[in-house]
Parts: C-alpha cells; structure tokens; sequence
C-alpha cells in the first residue's frame, strides 16, 4: 500500500503523492479514511477523535473527516449537529447579503 509515517491507537496516517491519509484500521477503509494536504492537520484530526473534542472553527470538510474517523455514535451527532447549525447560518447569511443587495439597487 502507502508509506506509514504516524501511527496512534488503531489510527494510522499514510503518505500519499498530494497529501497525507488518516485511516481508522477498524473501520472499513472506504468509511474510515479521510484525505488532509498537511500531516499536522491529520494529525490533529487523529488526536480530537481520540480524545472526542469538538473543534470549535473549522471547516465543514474538516468536519466529515471528524465523522468518517470515529466510531462513537454520541460524538458523530455532536459533529453533525454542529455542521447543521453552520450551514443553517451560511444559508442565513446569503439570505441577508441578498437582501442588503436588493435594497440597495431599489434605492
């Protein structure tokens, strides 16, 4: 397969040709691995899944990385929970600059 550089728990992080892989070894590979550009970011990926701590700015990809490494069903809904409310709020917000727009255009 790949060159294993990191190695923690059952987690393992592979360096690919554009980036590094974080694998949860139990876990089916196509549900437990996630792609990150930097081995600092999944490493700590690695290390919040481990110690079930919900970051609090990140994006929404980093997110589902979260979820597709861990195995805990309470802390899954808590990231998802969290990605919920994020693009409730994305979707307010284009919802106001639309609406700034048209009043500034009527003017």
């Amino acid at each position: 397969m790949y060159n294993k550089v990191y190695e923690k728990k059952e987690f393992i992080i592979f360096q690919v040709k554009n980036g590094y892989i974080a694998y949860n070894t139990k876990k089916a590979f196509k549900d437990g691995h996630t792609h990150m550009k930097c081995f600092k970011s999944a490493k700590t990926v690695i290390d919040l899944v481990i110690r079930k701590k919900v970051p609090r700015s990140t994006d929404l990809y980093y997110l589902t990385s979260l979820i597709r490494l861990s195995e805990d069903l309470f802390y899954i809904n808590k990231i998802e929970e969290l990605i919920k409310y994020r693009e409730e709020n994305i979707k307010m917000k284009k919802y106001s600059n639309n609406k700034i727009k048209i009043l500034k255009r009527s003017v």
